[in-house]
């Protein structure tokens, strides 16, 4: 498998770095963001403390949406969950999460951002400004508890980085 790895990779960093060929400021943007995705290292914490750090997330309120980060730091919607609270709240996938109960996401506001995240319990109501197609939306949220699924599946899927990481 890591052999297969080696053959794709060359092949996905050209095809995700062919854009910035095309020239333009947004194609250089999109291009640093996919080498920064490609080149992720992946979690380096151990597995006791993702998995104690996991448990204690369950608790958290659930607001159904998967991310991408890219390179500088923003935010943006992967896919909502059918049936969660994102996607009662109107969230959609391409959202650019930007501010969540007034505070911005950002690498300087990083340590607000995560007390705001860690205080929020299942039944908190939730306000995220994202922008879509450039424009600032409001998007108001109950968060409800994250099912067992999800959870499994997070786990599961975690798990399989640190594999991935100790493989390389």
């Amino acid at each position: 498998m890591r052999k297969a790895l080696m053959l794709v990779a060359p092949l996905a960093m050209f095809a995700l770095t062919a854009p910035a060929l095309a020239g333009g400021a947004e194609c250089e943007k999109a291009a640093k963001n996919a080498a920064y995705a490609a080149n992720h290292k992946g979690c380096t914490a151990s597995k006791e403390d993702c998995l104690k750090h996991m448990a204690e997330a369950r608790n958290n309120g659930w607001l159904g949406i998967e991310y991408d980060s890219t390179e500088d730091g923003t935010s943006v919607v992967k896919s909502v969950v059918k049936g969660s609270p994102a996607e009662k709240a109107g969230f959609q996938a391409g959202d650019v999460l930007y501010a969540v109960n007034g505070v911005q996401m950002n690498e300087g506001n990083k340590d607000q951002v995560k007390a705001v995240w860690k205080s929020l319990k299942p039944g908190s109501t939730v306000n995220y400004t994202v922008k879509r197609a450039g424009s600032p939306t409001d998007l108001t949220a109950t968060l409800g508890k994250m099912p067992d699924s999800v959870y499994e599946t997070m786990v599961a899927e975690h798990m399989k980085e640190h594999v991935a990481v100790a493989a390389k």
